[in-house]
């Protein structure tokens, strides 16, 4: 392996490395002026990312949805298993706590 695959495999390292910070960093942004700012830098490692391979970049495209639609679909599901249960439920703090839950996951 040459210098500068290695170079451009460590890069590609570096930018998803930072990707997946400032996705987990920001996953919701209620004031807009300060989500254009987060967007671009975002969209700024997004394109390195795809100047330096854009193989990794699509694949990392590909990772982020999946990983997205796998999250929506356990936070139905357990929507679903916590609206059963909570018929079964007689304590009314608890009985709370699980209709707050319940709608937290809109």
């Amino acid at each position: 392996m040459s210098e500068k695959e290695i170079h451009t495999l460590m890069e590609v390292q570096y930018l998803l490395g930072r990707l997946d910070e400032l996705h987990k960093a920001f996953p919701t942004i209620t004031n807009m002026e300060r989500s254009r700012k987060i967007d671009l830098r975002i969209a700024k490692y997004y394109d390195k990312l795809k100047n330096t391979s854009e193989i990794a970049y699509h694949i990392y495209i590909v990772q982020r949805e999946t990983t997205l639609l796998s999250q929506n679909k356990s936070k139905l599901r357990m929507k679903e298993l916590l609206k059963c249960t909570l018929a079964h439920i007689d304590s009314k703090e608890l009985k709370k706590e699980v209709t707050d839950q319940i709608n937290s996951y809109i």
